[in-house]
């Protein structure tokens, strides 16, 4: 009997510890999965900014209508939408036959003022040589007049051929064929200017950037076509009252454009507006010059604005 007591005491003691044996085990799982590995880095101080984006949209500098100042057929059109143009080149003409040929009838009105002048002139010099032989006439009338060699008559007839009448009626024909002279060439000059607004020229060097005739139709008192200056950009971009203080006439503003690969181009702000009637925005200009090509008017401009700046921040 005891041995059977004694068997059983040690097959409990054997239990015992095994299982104590087991609970150590999941101790040391259980703190092995608790363990952490921790990076660490160095606090570094930092301006820190908070920036506020402001957007405008870009339109051509200088834009410009072309309005003929004639009406009429289109006879020649030289350009074409999109085309690059310089100032004075030929954009299109007009029908201009019936102003043509009041040009050549002003012309020839010229010539024969001209030959008129001339005629006066040759008859003034005609009469200038008369008049000096009529004075020389008249002093020895006089003398044989008061010699008694020739009667009162004559001498009255030899003093109206000295008379200074002739030479003013030649001189003043002469005056009336300068001015008929000058009234010609009034005339063809006014003929000419007309003759010239019938052969329409660009105002600017730009970009057609809009097309309203065809060859052969009438061009009527409208807008013909419409040139922009794109080498120089404007954006408009209207600024809370908050922060238009952060603009200056003068002032240099980088300008990101998101369409056009990302350009940063670098403006001049040039107008600042008063707010309209009603609203609390500041209307604001910005020009661009030397624009690259791909920044075309119509796209937006990105403003980044630091509004809030902290110095020496700790940071990690």
């Amino acid at each position: 009997m005891k041995k059977r007591i004694i068997a059983g005491v040690m097959v409990l003691v054997f239990m015992c510890l095994g299982l104590m044996g087991c609970s150590n085990e999941v101790v040391l799982e259980e703190q092995e999965e608790k363990s952490v590995s921790v990076e660490t880095t160095v606090a570094e101080l930092r301006d820190i900014s908070l920036n506020t984006t402001i957007t405008g949209a870009f339109r051509a500098s200088d834009t410009v209508d072309v309005v003929p100042k004639v009406m009429g057929k289109v006879t020649s059109l030289n350009v074409r939408e999109g085309q690059r143009v310089s100032k004075d080149q030929v954009l299109f003409t007009i029908d201009s036959q019936n102003v043509a040929s009041a040009v050549r009838n002003a012309e020839s009105a010229i010539k024969s003022a001209e030959a008129a002048v001339e005629s006066a002139q040759a008859s003034f010099r005609r009469t200038q040589e008369q008049h000096e032989n009529a004075l020389v006439n008249l002093e020895r009338t006089k003398q044989l007049y008061e010699a008694g060699a020739v009667p009162l008559n004559q001498l009255e007839q030899a003093e109206l051929a000295a008379s200074d009448v002739n030479i003013e009626i030649a001189n003043s024909q002469v005056f009336q064929a300068q001015v008929s002279l000058e009234n010609a060439r009034a005339a063809l000059l006014d003929a000419q200017t007309g003759l010239a607004d019938y052969t329409v020229r660009a105002p600017i060097a730009g970009v057609v950037t809009r097309l309203n005739i065809t060859q052969g139709n009438v061009a009527s008192g409208g807008p013909s076509l419409t040139i922009s200056n794109l080498d120089s950009l404007i954006m408009d971009s209207n600024i809370p009252e908050n922060l238009i203080n952060y603009f200056k006439v003068g002032d240099q503003i980088q300008i990101r454009v998101r369409s056009a690969s990302d350009a940063v181009l670098t403006g001049t702000v040039q107008v600042i507006l008063p707010p309209n009637q009603g609203s609390l925005t500041y209307p604001l200009e910005i020009k661009v010059n030397n624009a690259p090509s791909e920044v075309l008017a119509g796209m937006f401009g990105e403003i980044s604005l630091a509004t809030q700046v902290s110095l020496n921040t700790v940071t990690i």
